[in-house]
């Protein structure tokens, strides 16, 4: 029993290398054609062409799902077009073991595409945008900011410049009551992170505002600001979520949700990849029940064409959920699992059917 889950696993696991690779290649032909089309200065094709070499991995975990769906058809229909299939189920192994057998090269797939999410998209994709920024002679650095603005309970915080280090330059506090009257002016020159949601602010000058419009201003050779506001969060904010690794995507959205500023985009891409272990694992049910249902006696063309399409009907939902989500602001985790839901129901009903 050992040899043939070995052997299926092999089987679907190369094919759905296969299909990643495959994606992956098309993929990397088309953006790097339209790259071509912002070609200026210091960016040429070699420039372009190093660009969308290095955003691979974000495409590779991006594919994860698709390629594990069709990869799986893939790989299934070979066995079955063999009578592989029919041989194993004549000597009495079921189909729950056999999708357990698909599952499984599908899983080792799915954890190379979270490290691949964690450790490596971050900074690849930060090597491609600043690489390509410097040719076009754009000014480019990830944790760079200028004017800025942060919220932190009904204090408006303004920073006129942050450095990559995240050292703040100009940081203007405006603390309003809960009638929205103007109590506080704050502003120092300078602010540098020193303890745990503790920053060190130089040369700092208050105004107090009264209720008849008068103020009393003071000065401070420095202070303390407390706020769970780090330079870490500071860097990501020059990063679109969807490249920021899982880890440090929930962070930050719970930090955003406590200050009550936007998060849901943030949610939305933690989720997406906080669940893509169960997307793989509804892809796979939907290629088993590709073999095993109703496509069990169509070509090899037929399964992957309708394998694409299910894969592209599966993204499509996805994205639509996520945009909606952020209009309509319904939570980000139903937004993310609405698609996976329908798919492992879709797959698990197929199966059922199967006798």
């Amino acid at each position: 029993m050992k040899l043939l889950s070995r052997y299926v696993g092999r089987v679907v696991l190369s094919s759905m290398l296969m299909v990643l690779l495959l994606l992956l290649g098309l993929d990397l032909v088309f953006s790097f054609l339209a790259e071509l089309e912002e070609l200026k200065e210091a960016y040429q094709a070699p420039q372009a062409l190093m660009y969308a070499l290095l955003s691979l991995p974000f495409r590779l975990c991006d594919m994860m799902p698709i390629a594990t769906l069709i990869g799986g058809i893939v790989g299934l229909g070979m066995l079955a077009n063999n009578a592989e299939l029919t041989v194993m189920r004549a000597a009495g192994i079921s189909i729950s073991r056999l999708v357990w057998w698909v599952i499984k090269p599908a899983m080792l797939l799915v954890m190379m595409s979270l490290v691949f999410a964690e450790y490596v998209v971050p900074k690849s994709q930060e090597m491609a945008d600043s690489g390509k920024a410097k040719a076009l002679g754009e000014h480019y650095k990830v944790g760079e900011l200028s004017s800025y603005w942060q919220r932190q309970g009904d204090t408006f915080v303004q920073m006129q410049s942050v450095t990559p280090d995240g050292v703040l330059h100009g940081i203007s506090f405006y603390q309003f009551n809960g009638q929205g009257q103007l109590q506080q002016t704050q502003f120092a020159q300078e602010g540098h992170y020193q303890l745990p949601q503790q920053w060190v602010l130089s040369q700092v000058s208050q105004a107090e505002w009264a209720s008849d419009g008068s103020t009393k201003g003071s000065q401070q050779a420095s202070m303390i600001w407390s706020s769970e506001l780090t330079p870490d969060f500071l860097r990501l904010v020059t990063v679109s979520p969807e490249y920021l690794p899982p880890s440090r995507l929930y962070r930050y959205a719970n930090y955003l949700e406590r200050q009550g500023l936007a998060s849901s985009a943030y949610f939305l891409e933690f989720w997406k990849k906080a669940l893509a272990p169960i997307a793989a694992l509804s892809m796979v049910l939907v290629a088993c029940s590709f073999i095993f249902g109703p496509l069990r006696s169509v070509t090899m063309g037929l399964r992957i064409i309708s394998g694409i399409l299910a894969g592209l009907g599966f993204r499509y939902l996805q994205d639509f959920a996520g945009y909606a989500s952020l209009v309509y602001h319904f939570s980000p985790l139903l937004a993310a699992g609405l698609p996976i839901a329908l798919s492992l129901l879709w797959g698990l009903v197929a199966l059922r059917r199967v006798r």
